[in-house]
Order: C-alpha cells, then sequence, then structure tokens
C-alpha cells in the first residue's frame, strides 16, 4: 500500500528534476527574433522590402524618439500593425 504512493513521488520529482535540467539547457527565447518574425508577417510583403520596410521605420522612430532600445522600437512597430489591421 505505502509502495505507491512512493512511487507516485518518485516519478513525480524525476519529472520535476528533468524540466528543471531541461531549463538550463535550452537558450532563452530572443525577444527580438519573435518581434521582427512578428513584424514581417504582419507587413504582408515580401521578406528582403518588408525588412527594408522595417529598417527604415525603425530609423524614422530613432529620430523621433532617440535613447530607446531596438527591441522598444520593435514593440512599437508591431502594436502599430497590428492596431493598423483591426
Amino acid at each position: 500500500m505505502t509502495a505507491l504512493p512512493l512511487l507516485v513521488l518518485e516519478v513525480t520529482a524525476a519529472v520535476f528534476g528533468l524540466l528543471f535540467l531541461l531549463g538550463f539547457i535550452l537558450p532563452p527565447p530572443d525577444p527580438i527574433a519573435q518581434l521582427t518574425r512578428t513584424y514581417l508577417q504582419l507587413a504582408h510583403l515580401p521578406r528582403r522590402q518588408a525588412r527594408a520596410q522595417l529598417a527604415e521605420r525603425v530609423e524614422a522612430l530613432s529620430r523621433r524618439f532617440p535613447g530607446e532600445t531596438y527591441r522598444w522600437y520593435l514593440e512599437w512597430l508591431v502594436t502599430d500593425l497590428k492596431r493598423a489591421k483591426r
């Protein structure tokens, strides 16, 4: 009777231990790459043209809002595209 709860506890500990180690092995997600992919999908342009437009818009935003991070500019642009699609 006591062997079953002990087995369940051991299996649970093994699963959590494996997930814990997996968290150290896998690289963290890159938010800039994800935002770039989202922008390219929302732009509905050929990839090369969308990347050129992205660079131009980031440059324009950097003149308008100097001192912000590249991630901030990408978040602004993605939010702007999502808002425009509504």
